[in-house]
């Protein structure tokens, strides 16, 4: 058995879907649990979606996997407290939920897939276990990721959405509604609870006089809030190979020979840590409010640099063993914007004043 946690798409299939996605899915049933208000009780139970595929290898598949995760290897299933302990091993299994956050897994086993939407709280139901054919599922999941088209009445392409994001229509009155759409195919999708081929829904609203659009996908709020919280904080991203994108401040100071230093903070934890350092101090000549980018270590920093406007590249390179480093002059406008103090402390220790600054800014 192989257990991980949820994709964000993997999610939506941890409810009850229609019978259409039921069918598509090879979803057999669902098993719904919880452990008494005690929190160490078991009691389930069993609904059918598509009872002919409940084989005898699927009840096997069923029992081995409902034992694993109620051993003490697991624990998922075994209590309240075996739950939270499980799931606190993998963050990224939590999701909101209707009214609270739950947790997300997926165990695979023969040919049949798991995927468990988890409660650990007293009182309530502490688990559903949808169960499905596995190359079902998978093909589906696979085809959905085209996401769900949307056309006007001459089959002209609009927009497309990812499966489970929502549109808003507007009637002719100018009334709004959102409607939240299910992949079912190509040329097939839910809006609501009604199944439409794409064309006839274009000429629906066409008929109707509504029109309907994309409403901004949690992709995009998230981009925007993340873009918001590091104007506020002066903050900048970085896009590493490794972790993806972190959330970053720069920090300036200065060498012993006088150069300037630039290194990255993050507040990953909620206490300033030392990301990585932007520049490299060898034994090469650098101008002021120049330095050599510490490729070496930081493989995507000029990217980075670019990208936030930061420098520029001065065409010269610097060597120290067998490392060669970019020598790249700063934006001094952006690090005194981003960095003042920092800057003021930097300006002066290589004898620029506060009116050669002013200068400089109005160059």
């Amino acid at each position: 058995m192989e257990i991980r946690p949820l994709t964000e798409a993997e999610r939506q299939y941890t409810y009850t879907q229609s019978m259409q996605l039921l069918g598509q899915t090879g979803c057999i049933g669902h098993l719904r649990g919880d452990f008494d208000r005690s929190g160490n009780g078991f009691f389930t139970s069993w609904n059918d979606h598509r009872k002919e595929y409940k084989t005898a290898e699927f009840k096997k598949e069923l029992d081995d996997v409902s034992n694993a995760l109620r051993s003490d290897e697991y624990g998922l299933l075994q209590n309240c407290s075996g739950m939270w302990k499980f799931a606190g091993k993998y963050p990224e299994s939590s999701f909101e939920g209707n009214y609270c956050t739950e947790y997300g897994f997926r165990a695979d086993s023969g040919n049949h897939s798991f995927l468990i939407r988890c409660n650990p709280t007293l009182g309530d139901y502490n688990f559903y276990c949808y169960c499905y054919v596995t190359k079902w599922l998978d093909q589906h999941l696979h085809n959905a990721e085209k996401g769900i088209r949307f056309i006007d009445e001459h089959y002209n392409e609009l927009f497309r959405i990812a499966d489970g994001e929502k549109i808003i229509i507007t009637d002719s009155q100018g009334k709004t509604e959102e409607r939240t759409c299910r992949y079912i195919d190509e040329y097939h999708t839910e809006v609501g609870s009604q199944l439409y081929h794409i064309c006839q829904f274009a000429e629906l609203m066409k008929g109707m006089g509504s029109t309907y659009k994309a409403k901004e996908s949690k992709e995009q709020m998230r981009k925007e809030e993340m873009e918001k919280d590091t104007e506020q904080k002066n903050c900048l991203i970085y896009h590493s190979e490794y972790t993806g994108e972190n959330e970053v401040e720069l920090d300036i100071q200065i060498y012993p020979n006088g150069c300037i230093f630039i290194g990255l903070i993050t507040n990953e934890d909620g206490y300033p840590e030392p990301f990585g350092d932007v520049t490299v101090n060898i034994d090469a000549p650098a101008p002021n409010y120049c330095g050599y980018l510490d490729t070496n270590n930081l493989s995507n920093v000029e990217n980075f640099i670019r990208d936030n406007d930061l420098g520029e590249f001065t065409g010269l390179t610097g060597r120290s063993g067998y490392c060669e480093y970019p020598l790249y002059l700063f934006n001094v406008d952006k690090l005194r914007e981003l960095c003042p103090e920092q800057m003021a402390a930097y300006e002066h220790s290589i004898g620029v004043t506060g009116k050669e600054q002013e200068k400089e800014k109005s160059r």
